[in-house]
Parts: structure tokens; sequence; C-alpha cells
């Protein structure tokens, strides 16, 4: 499963924090370990020190380069779009053959990817 910059966001609010870290132990849980990429980690990453929950995650999940920029530019040009993390994201679930947790499940399936919502 790859984890948007939303779902790192999704931790800033206590009350969507618990949400989140339910589906990543479950993940664990299933022997699934989550995925990113260093785009979608900067999206959300600002205050590490008030960010210890994103902090902590990532510990936990395994961080993929940004990948191939034509790949992910003609996958905006093919869908309308101009998200390239997302983009970004997109392509790199297809490539793992793997869901996108999203908060934007429409923007990720506009993006052509599989998508679950958080």
């Amino acid at each position: 499963m790859i984890l948007d910059a939303g779902v790192f966001i999704a931790l800033d609010n206590p009350s969507k924090r618990r949400v989140v870290l339910a589906r990543i132990r479950q993940m664990h849980a299933d022997g699934v370990i989550p995925a990113t990429n260093d785009a979608a980690l900067a999206q959300a990453w600002r205050e590490p020190a008030r960010q210890v929950p994103l902090a902590m995650l990532v510990k936990s999940i395994k961080v993929h380069p940004f990948g191939d920029p034509r790949v992910i530019g003609q996958r905006c040009a093919r869908t309308g779009t101009s998200d390239v993390v997302d983009a970004s994201l997109a392509v790199l679930a297809d490539q793992l053959g793997v869901k996108v947790l999203t908060t934007d499940a429409a923007d990720m399936r506009r993006l052509g990817a599989d998508a679950a919502e958080l």
C-alpha cells in the first residue's frame, strides 16, 4: 500500500491520527510494509519536533525515490492533471501492483491508480 501526503498530514489531527495508526498497525500485522516516495513525504514534512507521529511512522515504512520524471509527466498529460506528486504515487503504485491509501481517492482514480480512502 502506498501512502499519499494526505495520510501523513492527517497525523497532525488527533482524531484522524488514531485512524491512520490503526490502518498502519493492521498493514504491519498483515505483513504489508506501507510505502511512499520522497516527494509525498516532503509535502507533509514541516516541523519534525511537532510532527512526532510522522517522524515515528517514517521509520516503519519504505520511502522510494520520486521516479522517472518523463513517465510521471506523461501520466499527468494523459489524465489532464497537474499534481506531479500524486502522479508519481500513482505510477509507483502501478509499478508495485498495490493501492494508494489517500484522503482524496477521486484524484488518485483520475490518475488511474487503484485507491483506498482513509
